[in-house]
């Protein structure tokens, strides 16, 4: 019998325009919500990214999450994801130890293709080398921190032979993020962990993975499986709808419309009354908990991290779905778990 999975945050730091508060406010915000999570037992927060976007989605994670390390003592401290490609390897491998070592150990770096064709163009990278400058990129970070030493070959990264420091005295967790079949077989031969978005996207993963680990001869106790998936509680359902869909509904059409490519036709926008349920968990403590179970029985996570603030609730409900979260819906859960 085990004690079932653990739970954390995970956020993005955006507000729909138009802006509600300043963002000095929002950030003060947001990591007050961080310290009340960990105060309440959760385990752990997950920093995603995105570029020059007006909702000011959080483009800076290894930042906020030197911060979050600084004002937290035992959340483990995560990307979910960065977006590697997009980056200088050597630059996140040097950011990410110093988060490891501010935070005593407890950073785990995420990484994921990144898919936004204007990210890509502005930033100076190709979009169509994402495979190869994500698998060369893990390359050079790991050489770097367990070596101490940069020198490099490959198609995309070319370095002279120098010393790399400060290194974060421990083997730092490289967790990937996908939704392919590709994607999962690049996690299983590279990365220590993968992350799954979405009640079906962790559905579907699950029994790939599953078959990947065996084919690379992997064990899959000592690969874990996070789920990042949109939730929020209150103790009225329909209130939980009423105050969550507006917000799920900017998400989805943001996200489409970051998906299509620049000479195609954007997607018509949904309205809260148009998001299907199904896909969420968003209801009563006892409808969350039950629905939370069932995704668990199809795919053992060992880690499930929630939106800690959807975009556009505010920090009063964001507070008060953490808390009953925590209190009602996280124990069923590990319950349930423990019985499986």
């Amino acid at each position: 019998m085990n004690d079932g999975p653990t739970f954390g945050l995970w956020y993005d730091f955006r507000q729909p325009v138009p802006f509600r508060q300043s963002y000095g406010s929002f950030y003060g915000e947001c990591l007050e919500e961080i310290e009340e999570g960990e105060r309440l037992g959760l385990s752990g927060v997950w920093l995603s990214e995105h570029h020059f976007v007006d909702d000011g989605y959080l483009p800076s994670p290894l930042v906020a999450a030197a911060a979050i390390a600084a004002r937290t003592r035992n959340m483990t401290i995560g990307t979910n994801v960065l977006l590697l490609p997009m980056h200088h390897p050597l630059r996140v491998a040097e950011d990410a130890a110093v988060v490891d070592l501010i935070s005593g150990g407890r950073f785990v770096l995420g990484v994921g293709l990144g898919y936004v064709q204007h990210e890509f163009e502005v930033l100076g990278f190709n979009r169509k080398h994402r495979p190869s400058l994500m698998e060369e990129g893990v390359a050079v970070i790991r050489q770097a921190w367990e070596e101490g030493r940069i020198g490099f070959s490959g198609r995309r990264w070319r370095f002279e032979d120098l010393p790399f420091e400060p290194r974060p005295g421990r083997r730092i967790p490289i967790y990937f993020g996908g939704y392919t079949e590709p994607a999962v077989d690049r996690a299983v031969r590279l990365a220590d962990g993968f992350m799954a978005g979405g009640r079906k996207g962790a559905a579907e993963m699950y029994g790939l993975l599953q078959r990947k680990l065996k084919e690379h001869g992997r064990d899959p106790a000592t690969f874990p499986l996070i789920a990042s998936q949109a939730v929020y509680v209150h103790e009225d359902p329909e209130r939980a709808w009423a105050e969550a869909a507006p917000c799920i509904a900017y998400q989805r059409n943001r996200y489409a419309e970051w998906g299509s490519g620049r000479d195609e036709p954007r997607p018509e926008p949904i309205g809260p009354g148009e998001v299907p349920r199904e896909p969420y968990f968003v209801g009563s403590p006892d409808e969350v908990a039950r629905d939370l179970i069932e995704l668990y029985r199809q795919a053992p996570y060992e880690h499930l991290c929630f939106w800690g603030r959807l975009p556009g609730l505010s920090h009063e409900q964001a507070l008060n779905s953490m808390r009953l979260f925590v209190e009602r819906v996280a124990p069923a859960v590990r319950a349930a778990a423990g019985k499986a």
